[in-house]
């Protein structure tokens, strides 16, 4: 591990003992999440839209990224806030989509957005 390391930062970690007490100190040192990245990642998520040149199972499997990242961030979602995000995602002329599915009790998940996404974009 120290040969991987720059000269300053195995100065730090040469003294420990085995790998497990050194991997456990760099954990503490660099492996929290920050405020900061927490918050990109959030503020991310909630203001992503649908790009142009993706079609909708590229814009949904980023959505899912992101959500993924969050969870792995300690962030973890519930199934509305991911079922809101996907559908404030959509693009302005998907508007009576956007208000049917979001009174839509059968969608539960990101799954089942997932799929009514997928379906209405292949019906126009």
């Amino acid at each position: 591990m120290l040969s991987s390391m720059t000269n300053a930062l195995m100065c730090e970690n040469e003294g420990f003992d085995t790998t497990q007490d050194m991997w456990i100190a760099l954990k503490d040192k660099f492996g929290g999440t920050s405020t900061t990245k927490l918050r990109r990642l959030t503020i991310k998520f909630d203001t992503y839209r649908k790009r142009q040149n993706h079609d909708m199972r590229q814009h949904l499997r980023e959505m899912s990224n992101m959500i993924h990242e969050l969870k792995f961030a300690s962030h973890s979602l519930t199934d509305e806030q991911q079922i809101q995000a996907v559908i404030q995602s959509l693009p302005n002329n998907w508007e009576n989509i956007k208000i049917n599915m979001t009174h839509n009790d059968n969608i539960k998940t990101f799954d089942d957005i997932s799929r009514h996404v997928e379906l209405e974009d292949e019906h126009l």
